[in-house]
Formats: C-alpha cells, structure tokens, sequence
C-alpha cells in the first residue's frame, strides 16, 4: 500500500463529471426501451405511417398509457418523432428497428433485451471466476445449445445478420477474390457475407459451412440474392474438422467467440482443410494495444466484455492473433482495413 505521499491527487468532480457519469449508469433504459418496442412490435406497426398512441396499444395489446409513455421516451432518443396531432411516426432511425428492413437491428435490440442482458447482469461472477454466465450454469460455451432451441437460435441469427451487413459490404469491397474458384464461409450463419460476395463476383462458388441450425436458415438469405445455385450449404462442427476444396476460406466473427485454446482449434482444423495454394481471411474487430476514448474503442470495450459474460471469448489484438496463428502454422501476409474497427488478416500456410 503506498504512502499517503505517493498517492496521486484526486480532484473534486464538477457539474459536468457529475452529468456524464449519471448518464453511463442510466444507460440501461435506453437498451430496454428499444428492445421492449421491438418485442412488442411498435416499429412494424409504424411502417405503414403515422398513428396514435391507442391505435399503437390497441394493435400491440398494450396498455394505453404506459405505451403511450415509452413512445414519448422514444422521442427523445430521435427514434420516433411525435407531431403537435400527437400522432407518432419512424424517424430515419427508428426504420432500422423494423423487421426486414435494409440494415435492420430489430434482433439485435432483442436480443441485447433479453437473453444478452441477463448474462451482463452477471458480470461480477465473470470477473471473479473468468467464465461465461452460461457455462457457470453447467453449460458449454458456443451456440451448440441453439440447436435444441429453434426460436432462440432464429433470433441469433436475426441479430447476426444485422451486425453483419455493413461488414459484408466492406468485405465485398476490399477483398479481390477474383483470382479464386471456390470460397468457403466458416461459421457462416444465415449466409449474409457468402450471398453478398456472390453477388458481386458472378463466377465465384461458396461453401457455407456451420450447425445445423443456421444452414436451416441461410437457403431464404441465398435465394434473395439469387446466389443459390453457386452455394453449397454443409453442416458440421469446426472443431471436428472443415471441408476441404475451397481455395480461400473465410473466418467472420468466429474467433473472438472463443479462449485461445478453442480458437486455435478453429484455426488447426481449418489449416487441415487448406490446400497449399489456399487463403484464410480472419475478419475481426483488431483491438488496439491502448484503448482510447473514441466510439470505436468503446464499441471493442464492450464487445470484449460481452465476449467475457456470454461466450467466454475475447476481443484480440494484431499480435494476439499472428500468435494464434502461429500455432497452427498460418502466417499473416496483411492487414486490409475494413469499417472501423474490423479488418480482415490474410493468412498463408507455412
């Protein structure tokens, strides 16, 4: 314990400290009254226009006036916008909580509601014991569980999708995979990053490889696009092993999920799959060695911690993962920026 000399001066907090502080612990309602009108389907029911708060209570089976309530506060977080006929519309905005709409966050905010906010509140344990609320409970982490849990596994996928779309397009931006035959999306999910390559690039075919419960689901996201007959759905467990025949194979999101020790597991079986020629792209949020104060370090902050209560994973830094990869005899060539924070790491065998 240090003298009283050495201690560093503490200086009395202002008005300001004070405001900002308040508004960090309050920040909790804005992520459940998002995810309550969600839920009760508030922003489907404003897409076809304007209405009033009954109107809204009536459709949603609400009562009256306390969602007459939680529209005022959506108001004030410029997600609804009420006019002087108090009657309540979508701002540009609130459009993004609608159910299949271009960029939609609708399973996202539900998510974050329900099953993500009970594993935050346990954030203490995880801090003590350095496990995931769900293994804490006696089960795995990973999303195996989703198998058996049809509606949970269909609004993860949901949320996925939504997180995954402005991603995607950055992929399909940055990545030259001309030179390419046959793709492979490892834990692809619903297919938002596959069909949106295969919709840029005509004479590439694709592999999406994943459970079972989200190759069920990637055929509709596949034939939007029209990309179907280019894409080949597996379903399988990456820990067991990954197909082989694909000349460039395609990590999103997937590591970060996972300790060290499954994520080299991830990496070693998707090395066995890979030919000599072959590429390994891992796309990532890259943390810094520092984190600072800006919105993107904050959005790394928080993944990492929602990493730490829910899957017992971790968000990486460039050096983290050259050694991850390093264990399983990849090599990275290079860096490509993607949107801010994720980049994606072309790796090689060696």
């Amino acid at each position: 314990m240090p003298s009283n000399e050495t201690l560093p001066e503490v200086r009395s907090s202002g008005a300001d400290d004070r405001a900002r502080m308040l508004s960090l612990i309050n920040a909790n309602w804005t992520t459940q009254a998002l995810s309550a009108a969600t839920r009760i389907g508030v922003p489907d029911l404003l897409r076809t226009g304007p209405q009033t708060a009954q109107t809204l209570a009536h459709a949603s089976g609400c009562h009256g006036r306390s969602l007459w309530r939680l529209l005022r506060a959506l108001t004030s977080l410029e997600v609804l916008h009420e006019s002087a006929g108090g009657l309540f519309s979508l701002t540009p905005a609130g459009t993004l909580l609608c159910s299949g709409a271009s960029g939609s966050l609708a399973g996202w905010a539900v998510l974050c509601g329900t099953s993500s906010w009970e594993a935050w509140g346990r954030l203490g344990e995880s801090l003590r014991d350095g496990q995931s609320s769900r293994k804490r409970d006696g089960g795995a982490d990973g999303f195996a569980f989703l198998e058996d849990h049809p509606e949970s596994a269909l609004l993860f996928n949901q949320a996925m999708v939504g997180l995954t779309r402005p991603v995607a397009q950055a992929v399909a931006e940055t990545l030259d995979l001309s030179g390419f035959r046959v793709i492979m999306d490892v834990g692809g999910g619903h297919g938002e990053l596959v069909a949106t390559l295969l919709a840029r690039q005509p004479s590439l075919h694709a592999i999406l490889f994943d459970l079972a419960h989200a190759t069920r689901g990637a055929a509709d996201r596949l034939a939007a696009a029209s990309v179907e007959d280019r894409c080949t759905l597996v379903a399988g467990n990456f820990f067991d092993s990954v197909p082989g025949g694909a000349d460039a194979y395609l990590l999103k999101s997937i590591l970060h999920d996972w300790d060290d020790e499954r994520a080299g597991a991830i990496l070693r079986s998707c090395r066995r799959a890979m030919a000599p020629h072959a590429r390994l792209y891992v796309i990532e949020r890259i943390a810094p060695e520092r984190l600072t104060t800006s919105a993107v370090d904050q959005g790394i902050a928080r993944s990492d911690l929602q990493m730490l209560v829910s899957t017992g994973g971790c968000e990486r830094t460039r050096q983290q993962y050259e050694r991850l990869l390093d264990g399983a005899r990849l090599r990275i060539e290079r860096l490509l920026a993607l949107c801010a924070p994720f980049a994606a790491l072309e790796a090689v065998p060696c």
